[in-house]
Order: structure tokens, then sequence, then C-alpha cells
């Protein structure tokens, strides 16, 4: 039970400290991610034997990162997502066998990626913009790649056991392990290169040894984690895990390596259209728009980093509340990201727009370039700034929405939405703005694809915002709702509500005791038992109508066969009295805990039981819970036999059994509005009735 205590803040604290709780240190690991290259280039392209060349060959090599960065962050953030969706569900082996699945498929994948890229070298940085024709910028990525590629599996491991740890409820760690790393390349990187003199290998050699400290450290942290207790099970290899965590974490892949491809048709049309220019196709020239772009893009993916930072922070936030049916959270969530990624987009776009000579001077000020490349060099890296950030919002807000997606499970829109945004214009525009506007037109591709996907999103977003709405309309009725003529004054007896999952009975419920004019009891049940009981609320709800084998929460004196289940039998004394006393103080309605068993014999008890076929309450839970109608119709099965069993297991009465009720309604043929007319009808006319009967019989 302790277990899920743990992340029980994430429904409870303000969204405001949580977000200041996951999403900084979520951001500074990615700027964390991204110093890792970018203190290389900075070195690099001001050590003066590497210069240009250096600075190019570097951003040949960027790519490759960033695509097994991508894959790493699929199976990271998937498993983040599906571990806090699972731990906000109570469903704490699934989380646990999630992360051991996920932890064996990045050692596997990170050798794989090593391996590739170590034999087909050569040709892989061809593809990605590199040329022979340049011999020393090539000459220089080779001697970068072998080492980076080296590193790959412990790059990997550690970026993507970043969210991993982070849903296990540690962010601060997440935050500090992958800090140490950078720190120690920042603190390596000019020993290596200006002390040393050992080039891109000393640039190289200062990354990796970073990464390695990093994914030590996370190693260490799985043998204590928090939330998700990991044991030998875990760590047996399940592809189904695999293939939900996979395609939750798809929009995190198809992002960064549609940001790779983008990278690869960027250079290689800079390449293309560079050796048509008369002044960047001569010598020395030629490494100048590729080094130009290889900058721009490191401060772009500064801007990316805290976009999909303060996106992905969120996550373990939207996943479990959308596990515990928080929705009305969830889309207070989704307000407060847009707000800060707009804020953020506006603040960077007057930084480069104001800026540009001094921040592309960073990474070209050494004093053994020429003057006139150095004037060509700052000339274009000035305009290309500019040009390229000047979308910076529309950027940000695309980011967020996409990843929001993905955090409250819908990969398939997420997944869409990475598409479009980063590959069919990413791509695509890199490709046509030139064949217009030659080399000058290539940075213009940034900002025509963010105000197309804009406009995509705000479509999204008006739909994600209505279907997250629909399940607080149909769990929480608001009093607009009610009709006018509500409550008769003098509403006698408890109504007791038994339901099948998903047919909308807790809003009936509610619906009947808002025009009766009585008080409604559900969960607030559990809270009045966890008061008189001492036990705690949690534990109260892990038992909550689940038959004796699962938790016995209603065991009589004289039928208990588990002598050791005291705990159990406080829980289901403490709630029958409270369900006593509730009908005791007075009319009520109540849902739900077996209440008219506990109640029989009650003098004006009235029985209601609300169901609809399985299609339809199947469609109703994949609605609100974000499922599969598949999976939403195994759910309702499984919780039907759950209540079934919970109710059944004292025989004499049986759940869902027309015999065993006064009245059984369809949600799906009446809908909620309907079905509550009908059963306060019900009740009124038999309040009637038996105040006529009383009125006969009483003497003249």
């Amino acid at each position: 039970m302790e277990e899920n205590k743990t992340n029980d803040f994430l429904e409870k604290e303000r969204l405001g400290k949580l977000m200041t709780k996951y999403c900084v240190p979520c951001v500074i690991a990615l700027l964390v991610a991204t110093l890792y290259n970018i203190v290389d280039q900075l070195f690099i392209a001001n050590a003066s034997y590497l210069g240009t060349d250096g600075v190019a060959a570097s951003t040949w090599v960027f790519p490759l990162t960033v695509i097994a960065l991508g894959v790493g962050m699929m199976v990271g953030d998937g498993c983040c997502t599906f571990v806090s969706i699972s731990l906000g569900a109570k469903e704490n082996d699934k989380a646990r066998r999630a992360v051991g699945t996920a932890v064996i498929t990045l050692v596997c994948l990170g050798l794989i990626f090593m391996g590739i890229y170590l034999v087909f070298q050569e040709q892989i940085l061809c593809l990605f913009g590199a040329t022979r024709a340049n011999a020393s910028a090539f000459s220089m990525a080779k001697e970068y790649f072998t080492l980076i590629a080296i590193g790959i599996p412990f790059y990997m491991f550690s970026q993507a056991m970043n969210p991993i740890v982070r849903s296990d409820g540690s962010p601060r760690f997440a935050m500090a392990t992958l800090l140490t790393g950078a720190i120690i390349n920042v603190i390596l990187d000019p020993v290596f290169i200006f002390g040393f003199h050992w080039g891109m290998t000393g640039a190289a050699l200062a990354t990796i040894l970073g990464q390695i400290v990093s994914a030590l450290m996370f190693l260490g942290y799985l043998f204590r984690m928090k939330a998700v207790k990991l044991n030998r099970d875990s760590f047996r290899f399940r592809f189904p895990l695999l293939s939900k965590m996979a395609r939750m974490g798809a929009a995190s892949l198809l992002t960064q390596v549609s940001i790779a491809l983008s990278m690869a048709v960027v250079q290689s049309v800079l390449t293309r259209y560079g050796a048509l220019d008369p002044v960047y196709s001569q010598e020395g020239y030629m490494s100048i728009p590729t080094a130009v772009f290889g900058i721009v893009i490191k401060f772009y993916q500064i801007v990316m980093s805290i976009a999909i930072g303060l996106a992905t922070g969120i996550i373990p936030i939207a996943g479990y509340n959308i596990g515990a049916r928080r929705n009305d959270r969830v889309i207070q969530l989704l307000k407060m990201l847009l707000l800060a990624e707009v804020i953020v987009g506006a603040v960077f776009t007057v930084v480069f727009l104001a800026l540009p000579h001094q921040l592309t001077a960073l990474f070209g000020g050494n004093s053994s370039m020429d003057e006139n490349v150095r004037q060509a060099y700052l000339s274009y890296s000035v305009t290309f700034m500019r040009v390229f950030m000047c979308s910076l919002i529309l950027s940000c807000f695309n980011k967020g929405i996409a990843i929001f997606q993905q955090a409250i499970g819908r990969a398939r829109t997420a997944t869409a939405l990475s598409m479009m945004r980063e590959i069919v214009f990413g791509i695509a525009m890199p490709l046509i703005m030139p064949i217009f506007f030659g080399l000058d037109g290539i940075p213009y591709f940034m900002p025509v694809s963010d105000v197309v996907a804009f406009v995509v999103a705000l479509f999204v977003i008006a739909n994600t915002v209505k279907s997250l709405r629909k399940p607080i309309q149909e769990t929480e009725i608001a009093p607009a709702a009610q009709p006018s003529q509500t409550a008769p004054a003098a509403a006698r007896g408890v109504v007791t509500i038994g339901r099948s999952y998903g047919a909308g009975g807790r809003s009936v419920g509610k619906l009947v005791a808002q025009r009766l004019g009585v008080p409604y009891y559900d969960s607030e049940l559990l809270e009045q038992a966890a008061v008189s009981s001492g036990l705690s609320r949690k534990y109260l709800e892990s038992v909550d109508e689940k038959s004796a084998k699962l938790g016995a929460l209603y065991r009589y004196p004289g039928f208990d066969f588990n002598p050791g289940a005291a705990l159990e039998r406080s829980a289901a004394q403490a709630q029958r009295e409270i369900i006593q006393r509730v009908a005791q103080e007075g009319s009520c309605v109540i849902v739900g805990r077996r209440a008219d068993q506990i109640l029989k014999g009650h003098g004006e008890l009235f029985r209601v039981f609300v169901t609809a076929p399985v299609e339809a309450r199947a469609e109703r839970v994949s609605r609100r819970e974000n499922l599969s109608l598949s999976d939403s119709e195994q759910l309702v099965k499984k919780v039907d036999r759950e209540r079934a069993s919970y109710y059944n297991q004292y025989g004499g009465q049986s759940w869902g059994d027309a015999g065993t009720y006064d009245l059984c309604v369809d949600t799906d043929r009446l809908g909620l509005e309907g079905a509550a007319a009908l059963i306060v009808a019900a009740v009124q006319n038999l309040h009637t009735a038996n105040a006529g009967d009383v009125r006969t019989e009483t003497p003249a």
C-alpha cells in the first residue's frame, strides 16, 4: 500500500507547484543533453587549429546523436507515460514490469546503434551532408564520430532513464545526474582541446566520459526506486509492454528523428547550393553555410529543450491525473503549459532578433580566421539566425501541443502532429525554398512550416479540450444542467443505486439527489470511513467494491475465514456503520458499496440498478479513459466481474438481476437525464402511494 501513496500528491498538489517541481528539472536535463554538443562546438570553433572545419564536422555528426536520442526517448518517454498512468490507476505490477522491459530494450538498442555507426561510418556521414570535397572537415568528422559512436549506448541509456526516474517521483535526481555528466564534459573539453591538443578526439572523449558517469548513476538508481519496486521478475522482456510504450513514446522518436532527417536535408541543400554560390564555393569559404546552420540549430535546440522540457515534464502529472480521472486538472495543466510555451518563445524571439551578431560571434572569433572569411561568416550567420528564429513562439506552442497529446495517452494524435510538422514540412520546405530563392531562401523553411503547423494545432487543442470535458460533465453534473422543476420539498426514503461499469450510475445518482433535494453519497463514504476507522482513504479505495479474495471489505463477523484480516474487518465495519448512519439521518441517495444489502429492512428503501449494453458502456469508457474500444470493453467486463463477485459473495441476492431491485434503467435508451427523471418519478409515486395508505389506515 505504501507504493500507492508515493505519488498521490500528483492528484492533490497545486499544479503550479507540480510544474515547478517536474518541469524545471526536465528542462535542465534536456538543456544538459543539448549542452554536450554545444560545448564541443564552442571550444572547437575557438580552437585555432580547428575553426569552421571543426564546426562543420561536428554539425554533420550531430543529427546522428539526435537519432539515437530519439530512439532512447521513445522508450524512456513511453515508459514514463505508461508508468505514470499505471501508478495513477494503482497498477504497480505493470509499472515495474514496464521499467524492467525498458532497461533491457535500451541496452540492446544502444549496442545495435554503436555497431551500425562504427561499421557504416563514412556512408552515414555522407548521407547527412558531409562531402569528401572538403577533405579537412571530412577527416575531422570521422575522427569525432568514431568515439561518439562508442559512447552511444551510455548516451541512450542515460537520456531514456531521465523520464523514467521522473515518473518514479525523483525529478531532482534525474536532473542532477545529467548535470553531473555535463559538468564533466565542460571541464574536460578545454583540457583535452587546448591543453593536450587532442582536437576532435579530445572533444568526443570529454563528451562520452560525461555520458558514462551519468549512465552509471542512473543504473545505481534502479536498485532504490521509490514508487516502482523492481525485482528479478521485472527484468523479463515483455514485448506487449514494449509495444504499448513504443506507441506512447512514438511522438518523441518522430520528433527527434525528423529533426535529424530535416538537418540532413538542410545540410545537403546547403552543400549543393553553396557550391553554386560565387562566394561560398571558394576555398576557405566552403564550410561556412554548414557551420552557420550548425550554430543556429544549436541555439534553436536550446529553446526547443526548454519547450520540450516543459511539455515532457508534465507527462507524469497529466498521466497520473488521467489515470485518477481528474480531467479537470488535466485541462488546467494544458492551459498553464501553453502559456509557459508562449512566454518562452516570445522571450527568445526578442533575444535572437536583437543580438544575432553577439551570439554568432561566440562561435567564430578565433584569431586564425581570415578577416574576409570571418566577415562572410558573420554576415551569413546573422541573416540566417534572424529568419530562422522569427517564429519561435509558434515552434514552442506546436511542440507543447504535440507532446501533451502523448502525455494523455493519445499516441496517434501526437505522432500525426510530429510527422506533419517535422517530416512533411521540415523536409519538404528546405527542398522547395532554395529552388525559388537559392541559398538565401533555405532558412525560410522554418517560419513557413511553423505557421501551417500552428493552424492544425489549433484544431487539435479544441478537440482535446472538448473530449476532456466530456467525462467531467458526465461525472460532475453542473447545476445549470438541472431542470427548473427539481426537488419536491418532502422527499423521503433512501435510494440506493447499483450500477454496471460505464453506465453513468454516478451521474444519474447525482441528478436524482439534486432533484429530490437530498444528500448524495459516493466516495464521501470512504472519507468518513477513513476518519472513523483511522485507516487511510487510499487503503479503503484499494479494497473498495472488491470481492473477498480481492480485499474482503464487507466480511461479516462469523463468516471471516481469514483470521489475520483484522485490517480488512476494520475497514468493512467502518464503512457499514457510515452507510447505516447516513440512512438513519434522513433521506439520501447512496451509490454502490452494496448499500441495498446493508440497509435491507430499512422502512423506506428504494433499490435501483443502472445499466446499459456493453457496447455503449465501452464507448463511454473509451472516451473517458482515452482507451481503444477493445481495451475499453475488456475493462468494462473486468470491473463488472469484480462488482458481481463482491456483491454476490454473501448469497441471497444477485448483482444486476432485475428481481433484486425495485427498478432497473437503461441509460443507453433513456440517457442520463431520462434515467434520473424516471427514478425521481418512481420515488415520488411510491411516496404518494405510501402516504395514501397511511391516511386510509388511520382511524377517523
